[in-house]
């Protein structure tokens, strides 16, 4: 009998790499590994390569529901 594998983790997910002395987004994407037993995320580097990253250190970005409220200040119009 054939063992189900786990659901993939939902949602939008990011890896932050040091490259260059600059901290790059990396958007991730996830693969089920058959020889690790589990979801890897994978990244395109800023070099363009292809690479799978840890686990624990993906990160999940936040949905649209906690979006800042941004509140527009009313300027009064006066007349010359």
């Amino acid at each position: 009998m054939k063992t189900p594998k786990p659901r993939r983790p939902h949602g939008r997910w990011t890896y932050y790499i040091m490259y260059e002395d600059i901290l790059w987004p990396c958007p991730v994407r996830w693969e089920w590994e058959n020889s690790y037993g589990g979801w890897l995320p994978f990244y395109y580097s800023p070099t363009l390569e292809f690479v799978a990253g840890d686990p624990l250190k993906a990160t999940k970005v936040p949905g649209s529901k906690t979006r800042p409220l941004v509140k527009t200040s009313r300027i009064p119009q006066y007349d010359y």
